[in-house]
């Protein structure tokens, strides 16, 4: 059991997937290399995670369930809404291109022209201090509209990491992992 509860979130981070076993130097050093989100427009963030799919086995002499089987986990979703973002957010969440003028500086979007699977590691640390990581997940970036704000959303499902011994979720007290080092 934690030794602080999961509340709120303070910061939020996402990167390229991990490939390896997190633990805290690790989750520290891939802190290093990712992009945290400055701005999650209040109240759009949230970590929900669905029931999991179950077949009952159904006594047919009482009518009555035996037997519950899980036949597959629920999924687990971080979101939130960037109030501010970066045209390289975009590309980076929702694909397509920085558009640039002749001194290379960023002046746009553009869409992207066919669908395209977006895989980023995401890292939430909560008001408490704690890290909730998924390793590899599926981002869904769009805009959300926040009080009358049009934003950046992201949803994020946790998938598979294709890594052997490698989790899709893991989660650390705060207090092991030492950011001033």
């Amino acid at each position: 059991m934690a030794r602080k509860p999961y509340i709120g979130i303070k910061e939020i981070y996402y990167g390229e997937p991990i490939t390896e076993e997190v633990t805290p130097s690790k989750l520290k050093t891939w802190l290093g290399t990712a992009t945290k989100v400055t701005n999650s427009h209040d109240g759009s963030y949230s970590y929900n995670q669905d029931d999991p799919q179950t077949e009952d086995y159904i006594n047919e002499l009482t009518g009555k369930p035996y037997y519950k089987d899980v036949t597959s986990m629920g999924n687990k979703t971080i979101a939130f809404t960037m109030g501010e973002y970066t045209y390289e957010d975009m590309v980076a969440l929702c694909g397509g291109e920085v558009i640039k003028d002749e001194d290379s500086t960023s002046i746009g979007w553009e869409a992207p022209t066919t669908p395209l699977l977006v895989y980023k590691a995401i890292v939430a640390k909560t008001k408490t201090g704690n890290y909730i990581v998924f390793t590899n997940a599926i981002i869904v970036g769009k805009t959300n509209m926040q009080s009358k704000n049009m934003g950046l959303g992201v949803t994020a499902t946790a998938m598979e990491s294709g890594v052997a011994g490698v989790s899709d979720e893991y989660r650390f007290d705060g207090d092991s992992i030492d950011l001033s080092l």
